[in-house]
This record gives C-alpha cells, structure tokens and sequence, in this order.
C-alpha cells in the first residue's frame, strides 16, 4: 500500500510500503505443492470495524463510527482532542518496519550499516533486522513520537521487505528473527496497544500473541499500478491468499482484515465485493488505491453533507446567507431529510474537488442564472460519473444548450423558441402542485428533452406538438425546471410556494436510503416545549392599573404562573445602574434577581448595548439606530458577552447559577469575531431565522432552518419568530402573537418541522391584547403532550446534529455514534419497527404519522429493524429525557429526568408491572398496549418495567 505525506513543500513517501514484488514466485512454489483453499462458508465477521484513510484530511466525523481507524500520522499533528471526541474509535498510526523513505529526515540518522538493500520502486531503504540497536531506535523514534501525539495502536507495514536482500533461508532467518525482537520490543514499550500486521506470515507463528490483527490487500478485486486500472484478482492468487488468512482466522485465532480496491463509482460492486470478504470471516476495507477516501467495511458511512450550490451573495463570515433565497428555500427541506447542507457559491470562491469535499448525500444546484460557469460544469460532470446524485432545481447554471447536454443529459433547443399557444400540461404526476399548482403558458416553454431512461413528473406540451419536460427524476438524479420547482406569487417578489414537495423530491432524487436520522423537534417520542425571551422592555410601563414596569408583570404573570423551563434574559445597557435608566434600575434590578431565583428559570444576557445591525457595530458604526445609545461606548464584543455576563452573575444571579446563553439582539446577524466571543465565555446562543409561516403564508419557504455555518461556528437559529413579528413590530394588531399558533401547527404537519418555541420581549406583557395572545400560545402547548426543555438543552441539540455518524452494517441494522446531546432518530416507519430484544442502546420508540422517533439512552446505538415488534416492553414516550437504561432478564429500567410532572407511556404485555422510584404505579388508561402513566414527581426517576 502506497502512503504519502507532505514534506518540505512536496509529497514524498514515508516509511512507503512494498509491493508484493515476489507474489507471483511465491504463488508459483504454492501451486507446486498444491496449497489450495477449500470453499468456505459464509461466516460473521470476527473482531472490531476498521478503516484506513491516508489523505490529508480525513472524514473525522465518519471515521469515528469505526472501532479501529488507521491514519498516515504525517498528515496530522497530535491527534488527542480528536481520539477524546470518538470515545468509542482507536486510532492507529501507520508505521513502515521494514524501510525507510530514502528523502525523509529519519533517514539521515540511520548508520549506513543499518541498511541492506533498496527499494527501488519506492526510493527507500531496506533495513537490516539484524542490527541490535535497531528494535529500541523504532520504537524511541518512529512508534513512540506517535504515541505522544494520541495513537493507541500501530499499523506494521513492509514486514516481509527483507525479501529483497536476503536470498538464503538462513539469512532470512536471521531478518525474521530480528524482525520479531522489534515487533516484541514495541509490544513492552505500548502494552496497551493495539497492533495489526500487514501480512506477516512467515513471523506470525512467533509473534502471535503481539499481534492483534493480520490485514492483507487484494483478495477479490486489487489496483494494477502499472497500468493504472482496477481488476480482479486471479483465481490463483486469491486462492493463495485464501489459504494464508485461514491458517490466520483458524490457527492463530487472529481477525484478518483483507483490503480491497474498487472504483469510488462503482458503489455496488463495492458492497458486493465487502460482503463477499465478510462471507469468510473476515473484515473488509473497500476502498481506493491511494487510501484517501472514505471506503466501506463491515460498516457502511451513510453520508449526510449535502453540497448545495448557488449563486446568492454570501458576504464576509457568511452575514448576507440569512437572507437569501439559498438559505431560505432549501436549507430546511435538507435539515429535514436528516442532511448537513453545505452552502458554495461557485461565483464567489473557488470550487474544491469531490476529493477534498468527501463523501456526499448528493449535489443540488440552485442558480437564479444560466451564465457559463466551466468548473461548476466539470464539478457536476466528475460527481455525475462518479454516482453521486445530483438534483438542479432551477436554471441548470453551467452555460449554454451544449454544456447543458454534456453536463445533465437534457437536450434544450438552442436559440428563441415561440410556442404555439395552448400550452396544456400531457403528463403530471401526483406529487406535482404541493403548495401551489403550475400553469402552463407559452412565454415560460422551452423545450427540452430529459434523459432517456428518466421518470417525468411533468410535461408541458405546446400546439405544434413540442414538449418540455419540465420536472423529471433522472438516472443521475432530477431536475426541476425554473418556475417548476418554486413559483414566484405576483402579490410580491419575495412570495414563493413550492410546486414540487421539496422534501419528497429531494428524497427521490437523492435515493437518499431509509435511514435513522437525527431530528431537533422531539425529544423521548415527545415534541419538545422551549420558551426563551429577550429582555428587552424592562422599563417600559404596562397598561395595567398603576402603570407597573413590564418586567414586574412578566414576573407576576407569566414567570411565576408557567412553571416550564425558561430561558431568561437582560438588557445590561436597559437594567443596570450605569445604564439608560438609573433612577428604574433598582426595581429592575429587584424584579431580575426574582426571575432568576426561580427553580425553572434559566440565565441568558440579551448583551450590554442591543446591538440593531451587528454588521454594521461590528464594523465601528455607533450612535442612535445601531445599538443602545450608552455615552462614550463603542462596540467591543468581550463586553457585550462577557461583560453582560459577567454584571449578570455578580449583581442578578443567586449564588451558583451561572449565565447559560446569548440570546442574539437586532438583527441577530454577528459575525464569527463575535461568535469567537461567545465561545471564549463558554456559553452557548440562540436567535436568528424567521420561521413565520401562518395561514396568511401557509409555505415552508417561511420555515427557517437549524442554523447557518459562520467561519468555524454555527448560530443556531431560535425554531420560530417572537412577537415583533406577528404584531407588525410592536405597532398592531398587538393580538397578532396569538398566530403563533397557526406557526406551531403548520410545522407539525405534514411535516414535524420545528419544536414548539414560545418566544418573546419583555415588552411583550405590557398591552393586554398582548399578553393576552401570549396567554394563549401558553395554554395551547400547555395542552399538547410536549416535553419541555431548557433552550440551553435544545441549542445544545442543534450542535450535536452535525456530528452524529449514522452507518449501515451488512446484516441491515443501523449503527449510530455521537450523539451526545441529540437522542432522538427519525425513521419512516415503512422502513421496519426496532427489535428491541435485538437492538442495543434504544430505550424505546413512538409512532407518528409516517414516521417513527426512536429514543436513544446514550451516545451510540445499534438499531435493528423488522417489520414487526418484538414482545420486548418498551418506552413509548415521555416528558423527560433518558440518561440510563439497564435490561436484566425480564426487567428493565429507565432513568428519566424530567423538568415538570412525569408524564410517561409504556407498551408492555399484560401481566407487566410499572413501577417509580420503587412505587407501583396504576395506569392512567390503557388500551391496545399501551399503557399510559402520570406522576407528580419532577427530577430523577427510575422506571422500572417488570414482565413474568
């Protein structure tokens, strides 16, 4: 196996591995004695998942759902902070035993007489094994630099490159021997590593109890570097090879790990030739030549980044994303469907390769125009031969009819077409009109032509007979034509509804799998309840008798009455002495520390200035219109943060309790200088987005995303407007808020789209009609059965999404890892239902619409489905969050905590008991096994399900 790094501005090859020179005499001598491998069964896989990955930049994220992962450490510095954030993940370091890149600076150190030979092939010398000093000088200064730096195990490559010098069985003798004092000098040096052979055999029988694992390339399919093309391996070889893995597998009682390479678009024979290893016993590793992509092994990486490409301004730290049409449309549908998007405008900075990208959910372009853009064109032409899906929603955005052709497959006529009118649509399928329907007309057809082979969803054809195919799912993925997808309302330039569901068609054109995905809305089969509320108003004077300020109403009407988790915040500029207000700022001051002595209450700064236009501060703009007009300040972002925080601790807080957020002021647009900030504070933010869609504008394209990426960091967006927005900034109708409403109804179906946020000012309680509609959003979702969270746990969960790593093993079953904060998983339920006698670290599942929510009770899982329950008793869903879950025999038991009154439902046979912190419980009704439960307990429960 080749193993590059880069040294001194150019790519030399460290410790380079040796290419089987010698196989084809060693087949030779096997055929002569007639070694053959007998047919073996199929059989499981014995020993950890592992995966080997070169390149400068590995998929950390994806890697991690492997149990071994052997890198190139002179791509990487220390790894530790990446091994402490995979638990569950070693990382092995790949070492060369046997020789030594001849341009490397370890190779200036090494005495002349240590070397015997060289590898021509790879420039690099051959050590001589027999030198005594040798086995401490490798492990002193090639294995124990990488050990320091975080890796736990060791990759021994070239263990059989004394071939090339020694000729007579004595003198390779005399190498094995040597060979074996440094792999067992390494062994006493790191006797908690773990070390896998690179073939080997012939010091194996020595050196058995060293090793942990014994890989070998080339069993099915291998890589002819003379010519530079995949094949598959001869019978012959294969049946060699066979022969030495088995007396690995059976004799020595090793896992063998075979690595094989196939092309990165031939996905199929990729699994076929993985399951095909696995039917040996062993552990595959599929992957390319050069080992720097993500190949496929016992486990296979679902990919979730979702390249989005477009062509909407995107600003310095991404500050003008939040109000485009890229975030806006297309965001949501993606965080839906379980996708990390990743938004390139191709026109603003350069595009990477695939390579570099990593794997991918798939491609979709979103241009507004169709000017030539030939690296977009390259890009989409590479991903399209490679097997990556790729969906153009709007102008294809590569150039004219030709490029069009080259790129897509879609035949457009060049030059003006006039269709002849009536424009009728000759084929529309089902899907087509979700938000709004198409009206075919002459001076939008253009005609075109999909693939052959393509599944049209809509057809335009004109009265001469012409056609357009306007919305097609294509062998490369789909397409919508512009005005096909989206369709622009003539009430304003800003009003879009979808023609196709977004969601739907991304799914079927992606051929995204079935998959467990995380999901942000619901938490224990439960849609969760935050509340979060900006500070501003504290001054303002309420319309009730005697005028009090409005933070006493919010006190004595709100907080006080609603005892669900709460997050909190003040104005430092609007409360403090030193602020705008000094002559108000002890009553204010009084009414906060109430607020914030309250159990369920939770601290938040809303920062010390309420910046309006962050950009704008950022960039050295002061005075009335950008922020609080405070004398003699000028915008510094440790003072906003950490200086908010800092008054709110030492004059608001009760001893102990500590500022948990930022809520964002304004336009809630910083930049990442000023995230940088919130990071050092060590506090998390929310705000941001406009989720605003009502019955006025029933369309997704008013749902806001998770979140937007800014340089290293992502805000997460509060899940939907306050009311500012609903009561037309303050100015009336001032019962508008009551239309949140419609907001938390219309993001749960058809879709579960946002949890249930309750967000608004201060200044919120000080009109009746106000706090009389924010009396209403109260009751409402205090009727649902919801699971309230602090924000602080949600934002928490936002965070987490990008990192979960969902795989898929060959026996079908799911394995999740990194969910640390977010435990819920979203499956269509057409997918199967989790066994639960089978399945490990799920507490429990719960049924909703099409979907499933699978509750998680750590950080990884294996999810098993079929299309039937188990008998397995299990936890439907709960108002609390899972920390533990045990099974022992017939029992099992659950630690929820929850913030209000336990509210919980349990499907278990008849004859089962339920019992809470030891107390027996009754259920509350029950019916088709169900059985649901209350309790007037808060905090940490045990739940204990007792079956016969």
């Amino acid at each position: 196996m080749k193993r590059t790094v880069w040294h001194g501005g150019r790519e030399v090859r460290l410790f380079a591995g040796l290419r089987r020179l010698w196989m084809a005499g060693l087949l030779a001598i096997a055929s002569l004695f007639g070694l053959a491998h007998p047919v073996v069964q199929a059989a499981t896989p014995t020993g950890p998942s592992v995966a080997l990955h070169y390149g400068a930049r590995p998929p950390w994220n994806a890697l991690s759902a492997f149990d071994w992962v052997v890198l190139e450490p002179g791509h990487h510095g220390d790894i530790a902070a990446r091994a402490q954030a995979a638990p569950n993940t070693r990382f092995l370091a790949y070492l060369s035993v046997g020789e030594v890149h001849r341009e490397h600076p370890l190779h200036a150190t090494i005495p002349a007489t240590w070397l015997i030979g060289r590898n021509d092939a790879w420039n690099s010398a051959v050590v001589d094994q027999r030198t005594p000093e040798w086995p401490a000088w490798f492990v002193e200064n090639v294995a124990r630099p990488q050990w320091d730096k975080g890796y736990r195990g060791f990759f021994l490559d070239t263990l059989d490159s004394y071939q090339l010098a020694a000729k007579t069985p004595e003198e390779r003798a005399a190498q094995e021997a040597g060979l074996v004092r440094t792999v067992k000098a390494l062994k006493a040096a790191f006797p908690q590593a773990k070390l896998i052979f690179n073939r080997g055999f012939e010091i194996l029988p020595q050196l058995a109890q060293e090793a942990d694992m014994v890989a070998a390339e080339s069993l099915y399919r291998g890589w002819d570097q003379k010519n530079r093309r995949y094949q598959a391996v001869p019978e012959a070889d294969r049946a060699w090879l066979l022969g030495q893995l088995d007396q690995v597998r059976t004799r020595h009682q090793r896992p063998v790990l075979a690595i094989d390479y196939v092309a990165p678009q031939e996905r199929a024979l990729a699994r076929e030739t993985a399951q095909r290893i696995q039917s040996h016993g062993f552990i595959p590793w599929v992957t390319t030549p050069d080992l720097d992509t993500l190949g496929l092994g016992a486990i296979e990486v679902l990919p979730r980044r979702l390249l989005i490409l477009h062509d909407a301004e995107v600003g310095k730290d991404s500050t003008e994303m939040p109000s485009s049409d890229a975030l806006r449309f297309f965001a949501t549908p993606a965080y839906y469907l379980g996708l990390v998007p990743l938004f390139i405008n191709p026109d603003e900075e350069p595009l990477p390769s695939l390579a570099a990208l990593g794997p991918l959910a798939g491609i979709v372009t979103t241009f507004t125009n169709d000017k030539p853009r030939p690296a977009t064109a390259k890009l989409l032409r590479q991903a399209i031969a490679d097997g990556t899906r790729v969906v153009a929603l709007g102008w294809p955005g590569v150039g004219d009819a030709n490029t069009v052709r080259d790129t897509f497959g879609l035949v457009r006529r060049v030059g003006p077409y006039r269709a002849v009118s009536p424009v009728a649509f000759s084929q529309r399928d089902a899907a087509i009109g979700f938000e709004v329907s198409p009206t075919p007309g002459p001076l939008d057809f253009v005609p075109l032509a999909a693939p052959p082979t393509s599944e049209l969803l809509l057809q335009a054809r004109d009265a001469s007979g012409t056609t357009m195919d306007a919305v097609a799912l294509t062998p490369w993925g789909g397409y919508a034509w512009p005005g096909y997808s989206l369709a622009r309302l003539p009430a304003g330039k800003d009003e879009f509804r979808w023609v196709i569901d977004p969601i739907a068609f991304l799914r079927r054109a992606l051929a995204l799998p079935a998959m467990p995905v995380p999901d942000t809305t619901t938490d224990t089969g439960r849609r969760m309840l935050l509340v979060h509320i900006d500070g501003d108003g504290f001054p303002n004077r309420s319309d009730q008798p005697g005028s009090p300020l409005s933070s006493e109403v919010l006190l004595r009407e709100v907080l006080a009455r609603y005892r669900v988790p709460t997050a909190m915040s003040v104005i430092e500029g609007e409360t403090a002495p030193h602020g705008l207000y000094p002559k108000l700022a002890p009553q204010m001051e009084d009414h906060a520390r109430r607020m914030f002595a309250l159990p369920h209450i939770e601290l938040a700064t809303h920062t010390f200035s309420h910046p309006f236009k962050w950009s704008d501060v950022e960039g050295g703009a002061f005075g009335k219109g950008y922020s609080l007009e405070l004398p003699g300040y000028r915008f510094d972002a440790e003072r906003e943060i950490t200086g908010s925080i800092r008054y709110i601790e030492s004059r608001l807080a009760p001893p102990g309790k500590r500022v948990t957020l930022v809520h964002w002021s304004g336009d809630t647009n910083p930049n990442a200088a000023t995230l940088d900030a919130v990071e050092r504070a060590g506090v998390l933010s929310i705000n941001g987005g406009d989720t605003t869609i009502t019955r006025a504008v029933p369309s997704m394209t008013h749902v806001a995303p998770l979140g937007l990426h800014k340089g290293r960091h992502f805000q997460v967006f509060a899940p939907n407007q306050n009311e500012n927005v609903y009561t037309g900034e303050f100015l009336g109708p001032l019962y508008g808020h009551e239309r949140v409403i419609q907001t938390f109804e219309m993001t749960e179906k058809p879709y579960r789209l946002k949890p249930v946020n309750i967000y608004y000012h201060t200044y919120a309680v000080s009109r009746r009609a106000s706090l009389e509609a924010l009396h209403r959003a109260y009751r409402w979702a205090l009727a649902q059965p919801l699971h309230p969270v602090y924000t602080s746990e949600w934002v928490r969960k936002a965070m987490n999404y990008e990192d979960i790593v969902v795989a898929r093993a060959a026996d079908g079953s799911f394995l999740v890892r990194g969910a640390t904060a977010l435990r819920q998983m979203r499956l269509p339920r057409a997918a199967g239902v989790p066994q639960m006698a089978l399945s490990t670290g799920v507490a429990g599942y719960n049924q909703h619409g099409t979907e499933q929510y699978i509750h998680l009770d750590g950080p990884q899982a294996r999810i098993v489905l079929a299309p039937q329950p188990d008998a397995m008793p299990y936890l439907v869903d709960a108002n609390a969050r899972i920390d533990a879950l045990v099974r022992e025999g017939s029992t099992t038991r659950v630690t929820l905590h929850a913030h209000v009154p336990l509210r919980f439902t349990v499907r278990h046979p008849n004859g089962c008991s339920v019992s809470l912190g030891g107390r027996r419980l009754t259920p509350l009704r029950s019916s088709d096994g169900l059985h649901h439960y209350a309790s007037d307990q808060d905090g940490t429960e045990t739940l204990t399900i007792g079956c016969p």
